[in-house]
């Protein structure tokens, strides 16, 4: 065990820790931040909208339509909120982390400008009710607003941003007269690089005639569908276990690789769902919450059980964090970090939770998971909100808590009598020392 622990830490934790640090990887991380707020309101909306259960949507008659309206906040226009937050995490990061003082508001404004010039607006003849005539209407395609133009929106961002500091850094700017004020100077001095971004922009989507969003998402395409697979599951649920168990934030470093994959799933998903279509994609990042991270409440149980004071301390300290999905005080605590004994069960159980998720969902036992429902919601009522209120969701959660208590007990069982040995050789001791 000594040894699988040293290959962790020097082989395999090293390079996923140096990937995870990449700026462009951060960038993204902040980007998923940024608009998880949106998804779990629109999430909320949409489950209200369309909770199956007859009696409450017969209560909601046409009026659950004027709710549904709201569940497409987050989705429908994702790609445009990536490209804000994309920009504004780039030139964040370039001012807290390399010390530079660039503008945030001039970037993130070119980015948006620079991403509704490679989505144009067009002009469409169509019927008007009310009017005999046909009519025009002008307005920006929706095609690449939503999930689907998500890689492209953080490669315009990156590239945006990229360009305006290189031109900035490089002092080609149009410098004001000191006491001018800082605002009218900032806007002088983003004028010459917004030229160049713009004028970049404009080359690839209105002289060369190249659909960059388009072009973008059928490249990342076959990508996304192979992150929609059972085998990338169970390699990420055992990084993501055998990472936490070398005292390494497994969550950050497997979502840093899968992340903005999992979230164009996840997002697609959600439009499916919101159009009553079938849903494109199963092994989602919503999926993988649901059926496989279910927190180590049944750890916390199992310590309040034992007959070592320590072990049913901690166990009582931790319960209420492990309930709320918190596994912290339990992984450093405990502790399962480092800690050749506890490891196995901590990989093992999740291992065996992925796999027979995978089955059971394959073989149409489990629903697919859509909404998007707060980390921090205990397991088995966040699957249930997750699945639109699927009670075989919320037992496949239940069996598997009873599976990992049974799975960690007798490793628990192991450390009470570690634990109570040397109480007894501490007591013997003592009574030995005042004889």
């Amino acid at each position: 065990m000594e040894a699988l622990t040293r290959f962790i830490e020097e082989r395999i934790a090293p390079p996923l820790i140096k990937f995870s640090q990449l700026k462009y990887v951060q960038v993204m991380q902040r980007t998923g931040l940024g608009i998880m707020s949106l998804l779990v309101v629109g999430s909320v909306f949409l489950l209200v909208a369309s909770f199956p259960f007859d009696p409450w949507l017969k209560f909601l008659g046409d009026f659950r339509w004027v709710i549904a309206a709201a569940s497409g906040v987050g989705t429908s226009f994702i790609a445009l909120y990536t490209v804000i937050t994309a920009s504004y995490g780039l030139v964040e990061f370039y001012n807290k982390q390399r010390g530079e003082n660039h503008d945030i508001i001039q970037p993130m404004i070119l980015s948006v400008a620079s991403f509704l010039l490679l989505n144009p607006a067009q002009t469409v003849t169509t019927l008007i009710e009310g009017i005999a005539e046909p009519g025009k209407f002008t307005g920006v395609p929706t095609a690449y607003l939503g999930a689907v133009g998500v890689f492209a929106a953080l490669i315009i961002a990156i590239v945006t941003v990229e360009v305006y500091r290189f031109v900035i850094n490089r002092k080609l700017v149009i410098k004001m007269p000191e006491g001018v004020p800082p605002m009218v100077s900032q806007s002088f001095i983003a004028l010459i690089p917004s030229f160049v971004v713009i004028i970049m922009w404009w080359f690839v989507g209105s002289v060369f005639k190249i659909n960059l969003p388009q072009t973008i998402a059928g490249i990342f395409t076959p990508l996304v569908r192979v992150g929609d697979s059972p085998v990338v599951v169970l390699i990420s649920t055992f990084l993501n276990r055998i990472l936490w168990a070398v005292g390494i934030h497994g969550s950050n470093i497997v979502n840093s690789v899968g992340g903005t994959f999992w979230g164009q799933m996840t997002q697609e998903n959600l439009q499916a769902l919101q159009a009553m279509q079938e849903l494109p994609y199963t092994f989602t990042s919503v999926w993988i919450d649901n059926y496989i991270w279910t927190g180590l409440f049944p750890l916390a149980v199992a310590l309040i059980r034992s007959k070592s004071p320590r072990l049913k301390g901690l166990g009582k300290l931790s319960i209420a964090a492990a309930l709320f999905n918190i596994g912290e005080p339990l992984i450093f605590g405990l502790p399962i970090m480092l800690n050749p004994l506890m490891m196995i069960p901590f990989i093992l159980s999740y291992m065996v939770l992925a796999i027979a998720a995978i089955i059971l969902t394959l073989t149409g036992v489990l629903p697919v998971p859509v909404m998007i429902i707060s980390w921090i919601t205990p397991a088995p009522l966040k699957t249930w909100l997750a699945t639109s209120g699927s009670i075989t969701a919320v037992l496949f959660v239940l069996a598997g808590w009873v599976f990992m208590y049974l799975t960690f007990y007798p490793f628990v069982k192991a450390l009470e009598k570690q634990d109570l040995k040397e109480i007894a050789a501490a007591e013997e001791a003592h009574k030995t020392e005042a004889a």
